[in-house]
């Protein structure tokens, strides 16, 4: 009785073990979570230097200081409003990552800071080479207005 007892409660201790990683491999990528479907969506965006509808005829435009390769480059957004008057209103933050490496080079949201010229500024390091994403979040009064991602090579 006593054995049948603990080879139940090691059987349920096992389980619980294992089940959290269902789906994962041996270091925990491909783990489904709960929060996965809460997510927020990012859609891709035009490339930079293009219009980003942003809602209610506002748009911006992105573009980097320099080539985007390995090492430090300042992302910069400008905010335009539908008759094309920058718009400086706006709270911008960005988080970069590797899609392939989820979390191992991510910066979490940072915010933009925003120049004496009215741009959006936000320095962004590109730690190796690969598969990198930029996904950018806007904000009007505190609700987020604009979600949307830029995919690049490095």
């Amino acid at each position: 009785m006593k054995r049948s007892l603990t080879l139940i409660l090691l059987s349920v201790f096992f389980l619980l073990l294992v089940t959290p990683l269902q789906g994962a491999d041996m270091h925990g990528h491909g783990m489904k979570s709960a929060n996965a479907a809460q997510m927020p969506d990012y859609p891709p965006m035009p490339g930079p230097g293009k219009k980003v509808p942003i809602g209610e005829g506002s748009y911006l435009i992105y573009d980097f200081d320099k080539p985007l390769k390995m090492g430090r480059v300042i992302m910069k957004v400008e905010v335009f409003t539908a008759d094309g008057k920058k718009d400086t209103s706006f709270e911008i933050k960005a988080d970069a990552d590797m899609p392939s490496m989820r979390g191992a080079h991510g910066t979490g949201d940072r915010p933009f800071q925003l120049s004496k010229k009215g741009d959006y500024l936000l320095p962004v390091s590109i730690v190796m080479p690969g598969d990198w994403e930029i996904k950018l979040t806007v904000l009007k009064a505190g609700k987020v207005i604009f979600r949307g991602r830029y995919n690049f090579n490095v």
